[in-house]
C-alpha cells in the first residue's frame, strides 16, 4: 500500500526538492504561488492532486468550521502566528480574519481526505505553521530541510517547525569525519557557504538584474501571491532604501573595530529580520532591543555588551534600531564587516537567540548560550538562558570548557542528523536543480521517507 506523501510549496526553495520526489513517491501538492502553480501543472503533475492556497482576497464565503474551534481543536493561538508572518501582520484585521478561515478549513479537508503519511516543508508563512499544527493533530510526520550551518552541500531534517529534533540518517557512515571537518571549519575560520555572496545584499551590483526580470514577469503576469509577496514596486522601493540607508549607516553610525574595543565583553550577535529562525523558531525573543536591554539589567558593569550586527542586515533596519540600542547601557556596536569567529574568540561569553554564533562559540570553547533551544544545546552551558527571568551574572560563573574529544563527540551526534544535497533556492545557486545535487536530495529524501515509513 502506498503512503502518501505531501510537498508544500515554497517557491524557489521547493523547486528541487519537487524535481526530487516527484519520482520516489510524490503523490500531493500544496501551492501557494500562482507561478509554481503553473510549473507544476506544466510539468504533468496531476491537477487534481495540487491543493491551491491561494487567496486574492475575494471568496465566496463557503461554510465551515469558526477560527475559535480550531484553536480549541489545533491547542494554538491564531494571533501568535500572525505576528510570525511578515507579510499577514500588516493587513487588516477583517482581511486577516478571512484568510484564516479561508486556510483553516481548507487544510482540514485536506487533512481529513488526503490522509497525508509525510510533509515536506519549510515552515515560515502562516500557512506553513497552521499545516505543522493539524500534522502534529493528525499524528502526520513532518521535515523540515534546513541547510547545514558549518559545511556545504549539507542538510538537517527537522521534525516540526522548531530546530530541534531532527531524524537520523540510517545510512550515516561518515558522522564522526563530518563532525571533524565542522569544527575544523570553525577553529580554522572557513567561511560558511555562501555567507561572503549574501553580503551584498544590499550592494548596488548587476547581479541584481536578474532577480528585478523575474520580479516584474511575476508582477505583469499576475502570478504573485499577495499574502506573501510584495508589490514589486514596493520591492525595488525597499531595496534601492536599504542600498543608500545601508551606506548612510556605514559611514556615519559608531560602528567600531574589534581592535578599539579595550573592555572585556559579552558578545550578543543580532539576526537578519524578518527571518524563519527569528521570527518563528526564536519568536518569544523576536524584539532584540528588548533581548539586549534585559540582557543588560543583569550584566555587571566591568563587561560591555558588544552588539555585532549580521552583515547581511545592514541597510535593512531603520536607524532609530541602532539608536536605541546605544541608549542600553555599556552597549557598543561592532562593525558589521568585522571578522565574527575573532570577535567570539575574545568573549567572555556569546549570547544569541538561535544563532550559529553560540554553536561556533561553544566549539571555539568560549562559554555559550541560546535564548531558545536549539538542536545543538549540549555543548551550551544550559539548554537555554531566559533574559527576563535569569541573570548574566550567573552564566559568567558557570565557565563550562569541553575539551576536544568531547565536542567532537556531540557534533558526531548531531552529523548523524545530516543529509547529503543542497536544499536551498535555486536563485542562490543555479546547480542547486543540476543533476549531481538532484541526485543526492532524491536519495536523502528516500532515506528519510524509509525511516519514518518502518
Amino acid at each position: 500500500m502506498s503512503i502518501s506523501i505531501v510537498l508544500v510549496e515554497s517557491h524557489y526553495r521547493s523547486r528541487s526538492w519537487f524535481l526530487a520526489l516527484k519520482n520516489i513517491g510524490l503523490t500531493h501538492i500544496i501551492s501557494v504561488m500562482p507561478e509554481e502553480y503553473k510549473l507544476f501543472k506544466k510539468s504533468g503533475f496531476a491537477e487534481k492532486n495540487i491543493l491551491n492556497l491561494y487567496f486574492s482576497g475575494n471568496f465566496k464565503k463557503f461554510d465551515g468550521k469558526s477560527k475559535a474551534y480550531f484553536e480549541e481543536f489545533l491547542d494554538i493561538k491564531l494571533n501568535s502566528i500572525v505576528y510570525m508572518d511578515r507579510t499577514l501582520r500588516k493587513k487588516s484585521k477583517r482581511y486577516v480574519d478571512k484568510y484564516l478561515f479561508f486556510l483553516l478549513n481548507k487544510i482540514d479537508y485536506f487533512f481529513k481526505s488526503v490522509k497525508p503519511k509525510i510533509i515536506f516543508i519549510e515552515p515560515t508563512w502562516t500557512h506553513e505553521i497552521l499545516i505543522c499544527k493539524f500534522a502534529k493533530k493528525y499524528k502526520v510526520s513532518i521535515v523540515a530541510p534546513v541547510k547545514d550551518k558549518l559545511l556545504p552541500d549539507r542538510f538537517m531534517a527537522f521534525q516540526d517547525e522548531n530546530h530541534l529534533k531532527f531524524y537520523k540518517n540510517p545510512n550515516s557512515k561518515n558522522a564522526l569525519q563530518l563532525s571533524k571537518e565542522a569544527f575544523s571549519s570553525v577553529v580554522n575560520d572557513r567561511p560558511v557557504q555562501y555567507f561572503t555572496k549574501f553580503n551584498n545584499r544590499n550592494k548596488l551590483d548587476f547581479t541584481k538584474i536578474p532577480k528585478l526580470f523575474r520580479l516584474i514577469k511575476i508582477s505583469i503576469f499576475n502570478l504573485r501571491n499577495p499574502n506573501i509577496q510584495n508589490s514589486v514596486f514596493n520591492d525595488v522601493f525597499v531595496k534601492i532604501k536599504s542600498i543608500i540607508r545601508s551606506k548612510y549607516q556605514l559611514f556615519l553610525l559608531d560602528f567600531k573595530k574589534l581592535n578599539k574595543v579595550d573592555k572585556k565583553y559579552i558578545l550578543i550577535t543580532l539576526h537578519v529580520q524578518p527571518e524563519a529562525s527569528i521570527d518563528v523558531v526564536g519568536t518569544k525573543y523576536s524584539n532584540q532591543v528588548e533581548f539586549i536591554r534585559n540582557i543588560s539589567n543583569t550584566t555587571p558593569n566591568d563587561y560591555t555588551l558588544l552588539v555585532k550586527e549580521h552583515s547581511h542586515a545592514i541597510g535593512n533596519r531603520p536607524n532609530s534600531f541602532y539608536k536605541s540600542l546605544l541608549e542600553i547601557p555599556n552597549v557598543i556596536l561592532l562593525h558589521p564587516y568585522q571578522n565574527a569567529r575573532s570577535a567570539i574568540k575574545n568573549a567572555s561569553l556569546v549570547i544569541s537567540n538561535t544563532g550559529t554564533s553560540s554553536l561556533e562559540g561553544s566549539i571555539l570553547n568560549v562559554p555559550s548560550i541560546t535564548a531558545t533551544e536549539m538542536f545543538f544545546h549540549k555543548i551550551l552551558l544550559q539548554n537555554k538562558f531566559n533574559p527576563f527571568k535569569e541573570e548574566v551574572s550567573d552564566l559568567l560563573l558557570r565557565y563550562k570548557k569541553l575539551n576536544k574529544r568531547i565536542l567532537i563527540k556531540h557534533l558526531e551526534d548531531i552529523y548523524l542528523g545530516s543529509f547529503s544535497g543542497n536544499c536551498g533556492d535555486f536563485q542562490t545557486d543555479s546547480n542547486v536543480l543540476g543533476y549531481y545535487n538532484l541526485e543526492n536530495l532524491q536519495n536523502s529524501f528516500k532515506s528519510i521517507i524509509k525511516l519514518i515509513n518502518k
